[in-house]
């Protein structure tokens, strides 16, 4: 028993080698399965930008690809995308931005976002800007884009100077002035990148009506009293229209003893700058009693115009106001 068992292990050894070394021709004899070369599928651009109009058309390089190329832009209202004889173009309809889908042979898909633009410059109506405003008061002063790409966004580098610009680029500068001029940066960008500035100058002046406003004073002959931007009669006052003890010209109106408001002027009620103007406007609250700067601005024989103004030091601003009234009796 023992002698069969060793001759039967002997015989699986031998078998067992047949076999090992049978296979291992069998692998060197079988030919090995060769694979194409497949190349990457990469794009010469990250980003696409390309100016609108045919003439503007933008070449889209493959460093690396398998050729049979197809390309299609996402949003075919701000740009077409064509293939011609291998070559990928891109041509800008109207400004915005979209995305290029480019494929090759093996399906494989590349995206590239794209940036439609209408010009390389961005202009401006002005690059310098001088805003003048009564001492201590705001303005706002306009300026706009003559050219550029939409998606406007302005910025100033000085904090008392306010921008904002509209989706039309009209741009807004707003400003209070001060005892000392000082200046601003206003930069405006698009949404292409493209940016140019204002240069801006704000000053104080002690007029305190510009032509304008007086122009505007002066075509209305409704009796009226305005203080500070603000009307301060009614009709159911009692208007002064009198000379003082001390025989200066009065003008104003009284509530009951309760409320009043006047200026007082030395001289006579013909146009031009007047001497020893004042001003008083009491109320519940508070009373005002001070000299001003008077000027008759319009007689036309039945009624007067006349405005005034003075500088409050402590606040460094100028106050304002004007009246229209009947002419009255010297």
């Amino acid at each position: 028993m023992r002698i069969a068992n060793k001759i039967i292990f002997s015989l699986m050894i031998v078998f067992s080698s047949m076999s090992f070394i049978g296979c291992g021709d069998d692998d060197d004899n079988v030919p090995k399965p060769t694979e194409d070369e497949v190349p990457e599928f990469v794009l010469a651009q990250d980003l696409i930008k390309v100016k609108i109009g045919p003439d503007n058309k933008v070449n889209v390089d493959v460093k690396e690809g398998g050729g049979e190329y197809n390309a299609f832009i996402l949003d075919s209202s701000v740009a077409t995308a064509e293939v011609t004889d291998g070559v990928i173009k891109v041509e800008g309809l109207q400004n915005g931005q979209t995305s290029l889908i480019v494929s090759d042979k093996y399906s494989r898909y590349r995206k590239v976002p794209v940036s439609v633009y209408t010009t390389d410059t961005l202009k401006l109506s002005t690059v310098s800007f001088d805003l003048v405003t009564p001492l201590g008061n705001s303005a706002t002063s306009k300026a706009n884009v003559v050219l550029g790409n939409g998606g406007y966004a302005a910025v100033s580098d000085n904090s008392a100077v306010s921008v904002s610009v509209d989706e039309d680029g009209e741009i807004s500068m707003a400003a209070t002035s001060k005892k000392d001029e000082y200046t601003a940066n206003v930069t405006v960008t698009d949404c292409s990148g493209l940016s140019a500035s204002i240069a801006v100058k704000v000053t104080a002046s002690l007029e305190p009506f510009s032509d304008e406003d007086l122009a505007t004073i002066m075509s209305d002959n409704t009796r009226r009293y305005y203080y500070n931007n603000s009307r301060i009669d009614a009709s159911y006052y009692t208007y002064l229209n009198q000379k003082t003890d001390d025989g200066k010209q009065r003008y104003g109106w009284d509530y009951y003893g309760y409320y009043w408001c006047y200026v007082d002027f030395a001289g006579d009620k013909f146009v031009g700058d007047k001497e020893d103007g004042n001003f008083v406007y009491h109320t519940w609250s508070s009373e005002v009693n001070t000299p001003v700067t008077l000027k008759i601005v319009k007689n036309d024989g039945t009624n007067i115009w006349g405005i005034f103004s003075y500088v409050n030091d402590a606040e460094e601003k100028l106050y304002a106001g004007y009246f229209c009234d009947a002419v009255g009796n010297e």
